[in-house]
C-alpha cells in the first residue's frame, strides 16, 4: 500500500508510531554513551530539580488551581568548589613563630571554635609553648598551646585572651559524616596566598588503637602543608594533614572525627 492511499487516521497512527521507535532510539543511544563516558565527567555535572509551585485562583471563585512547573539547572562541580573554599577560607590561619616582622612561616591551622580555638599539625609547633597567627583580613593574634593530640599529630592552641581579635575568629564547620570512596574533596595550601587542589577520596583506613581514620586521597603531597585542611564540596572539614597522616599514606589526612567529642553512645 502507497503512502498516498493511506487515509488521514492512519496517517496520524503512523507518525506516532514512528515518533514512537525514534524516542526508544534515542533514549536507548543516550544511555549506552553515558555508560561509556569517563567517570570525571559524571563527577563534573550534577542536575538539580527544583520545583516552582505558583498558585492561581480565578476572580470570584472559591476553588484554587495548583500549577507545577519542573525546570532542569545544570550545577558544575568545579561551582561547588569554589563556593566550599569560600565557605572555609575565613577559618583558615597561618601560623608564624612570633608576631615580629620576618618571622618564620609554621604552617596552617583551621579555626574551630570562636573563642580563639585553633588546629594543626604538632609538628609545625613542635615543642614550643605558642604561635603567632595571622587572619586572611591580615590582623595578627598570639594563641598558646593547649593540648597535643600526639597520637594523631595534632596541636590545639588558644588565644592569649577570649577578647583578643575576637571578630577575626571564624569557626569552620567541621564534618563528622563518613566519607564515601569516590567522594570529591579539596585540600587548601599556600604560605603567603591561598592555593587549593581539588581530588577523591581513594581510601578510607580505618582507625587503629588510638590512631583515628586515615583518609587516602589522590592529592599531589607536593602542595600539602602542615596543617592543610581537607574539605568537602559542602565546605566542611573533613580532614586534617599531620605528620602522621602523612608518614601512613602520601595524600593522607587524619579524619576530622578526631576533633570531634567522643560520642556518649
Amino acid at each position: 500500500m502507497h503512502l498516498d492511499q493511506l487515509s488521514k487516521s492512519q496517517i496520524v497512527l503512523l507518525t506516532l508510531l514512528v515518533s514512537f521507535v525514534t524516542s526508544i532510539a534515542t533514549g536507548i543511544v543516550t544511555v549506552s554513551l553515558m555508560d561509556q563516558a569517563p567517570p570525571i565527567v559524571a563527577q563534573t555535572i550534577n542536575r538539580v530539580i527544583e520545583r516552582t509551585v505558583e498558585k492561581v485562583v480565578p476572580s470570584g471563585q472559591a476553588a484554587s488551581t495548583i500549577i507545577t512547573q519542573e525546570k532542569t539547572v545544570v550545577v558544575k562541580e568545579s561551582d561547588q568548589i569554589a563556593d566550599a573554599v569560600k565557605k572555609v577560607s575565613p577559618s583558615l590561619v597561618r601560623l608564624y613563630a612570633s608576631s615580629a616582622e620576618g618571622s618564620a612561616f609554621l604552617g596552617l591551622g583551621v579555626v574551630v571554635g570562636g573563642f580563639g580555638t585553633v588546629v594543626t599539625d604538632a609538628a609545625a609547633i613542635g615543642e614550643a609553648g605558642d604561635a603567632s597567627v595571622t587572619f586572611p583580613d591580615g590582623t595578627h593574634a598570639r594563641v598558646f598551646v593547649r593540648s597535643r593530640d600526639r597520637e594523631n599529630g595534632l596541636a590545639f592552641l588558644e588565644a592569649a585572651t577570649s577578647s583578643e581579635a575576637h571578630a577575626a575568629w571564624v569557626p569552620a564547620a567541621v564534618s563528622g559524616g563518613q566519607l564515601s570512596l569516590g567522594e570529591s574533596v579539596i585540600a587548601l595550601s599556600g604560605k603567603t596566598i591561598a592555593r587549593i587542589a581539588d581530588g577523591i577520596v581513594v581510601a578510607l583506613v580505618p582507625p587503629k588503637d588510638s590512631m583515628a581514620e586515615i583518609v587516602e586521597t589522590n592529592i599531589s603531597d607536593d602542595i600539602l602543608l602542615a596543617g592543610s585542611p581537607l574539605v568537602d564540596i559542602d565546605g566542611g572539614i573533613v580532614g586534617i594533614s599531620t605528620w602522621v597522616s602523612r608518614n601512613a599514606s602520601t595524600g593522607g589526612f587524619i579524619s576530622a572525627r578526631a576533633l570531634l567529642p567522643p560520642s556518649s553512645e
